[in-house]
Order: C-alpha cells, then structure tokens, then sequence
C-alpha cells in the first residue's frame, strides 16, 4: 500500500510587531488598570473564512460564545514535536471588524517561544496540510530572503505582502496596514491585506 504525502493547502501569515512581542511575554497591559489583550488580531471579512478552515473544532468560550479551536503542531524548546490547542474568536460589539486568536501568551507554541528578534521582521505562520495537521511557526526576514529555507510560495507570499505593505505605509504617518495575508496552495489564490 503507498502511503500519501501530506502536502501544505493553506498558509495564513501575520508580522509580529514590537506590541505582539510584549503580549507574547504577558506584558501587554502597559497601564496597569485592565485590559491588555493578549491576542492576535486579524480582520473578520477577509480572514475568517479562511481562519475557519484552519480552526476546525467547535467549543465554547467565556459567556458561552462560540469559538473554534486548532490543534497546532510546534517545536518546542528542545526540538521535539508537540501538540497544543489554540482558540480562535469572532468579532465582539467593542471590536466587530476583528476576529482574534486568544491567549498567545499561554500557548506554549507561541508565548512558550519568544521569537528571536535579531534575525529582521518576524512573521507568525498557521500552515495547513493535506491530512488536517496545522502547524505554527515563526519564519524571520533574514530566512525568507535566504533561499532553500522556506518554500517558494511561502517566500514570495510573505514577502511580496511585506514589500506591497511597505509600499502602502511609505505615504502614511498613522494607522499603518500590517503585513498580514494568507495564500492557498490548492488553487493559488493570495490575500495580503495591503493590496
């Protein structure tokens, strides 16, 4: 019997700005009089969709809200591979244009491993397989510009959004757009949230 390889169908990709790094460490809560989210944000239009292929599972959240839940594969500290869940959120009445991942800094795939922030821009990866596996991982600037360490389609997905997001906020002062989008491996489709 020939066994099937599992190859990538999905990639969602998001930077991680100096703000996410300090939700990460749990530190997001600057003023210390509430708040403080501690999650990934993501606009709910375009990202839910694609977010929902991704998490799969229902559940229930805080006040009996529906959530959706992933169970994500990750290296952790010693290299191994391990499993944890990862909650997905929609939109709320306070912020009802974003969707949101909950509780970054208790993952152990995320806030368990801080990105290294020597090695250029940080990006966040959600990468699905053809067998249902999802895994997270943090790809740098310097890796993606390198070849032979991600694949073509992740390189050019990321750092195309990253050049035409640049390119956007290059005429603005405030409210820049973050390089954030996703790329289907099934039939090509991209989104980078810039364009």
């Amino acid at each position: 019997m020939i066994r099937e390889e599992a190859v990538p169908t999905l990639l969602v990709y998001k930077e991680i700005v100096p703000g996410d790094v300090r939700k990460l460490l749990g530190e997001s809560n600057d003023a210390k009089t509430g708040g403080g989210a501690r999650d990934l944000r993501f606009p709910a239009k375009p990202f839910g969709p694609v977010m929902r292929r991704i998490f799969t599972i229902d559940a229930v959240g805080k006040n009996e809200r529906p959530i959706k839940i992933a169970n994500v594969m990750y290296l952790d500290a010693s290299g191994k591979i391990a499993t944890t869940p990862l909650e997905y959120w929609p939109a709320t009445t306070a912020r009802p244009t974003e969707d949101r991942i909950a509780k970054v800094h208790a993952s152990p795939a995320l806030g368990g491993k801080t990105p290294d922030t020597t090695k250029g821009r940080i990006f966040v990866l959600f990468s699905q397989f053809s067998n249902g596996m999802v895994r997270c991982d943090y790809a740098y600037e310097d890796d993606l510009r390198r070849n032979g360490l991600w694949a073509q389609e992740v390189r050019d997905a990321v750092l195309g959004c990253l050049t035409s997001t640049d390119m956007k906020n290059s005429t603005r002062t405030v409210n820049l757009a973050p390089v954030q989008g996703y790329y289907d491996f099934t039939n090509g489709a991209r989104y980078c949230h810039a364009d």
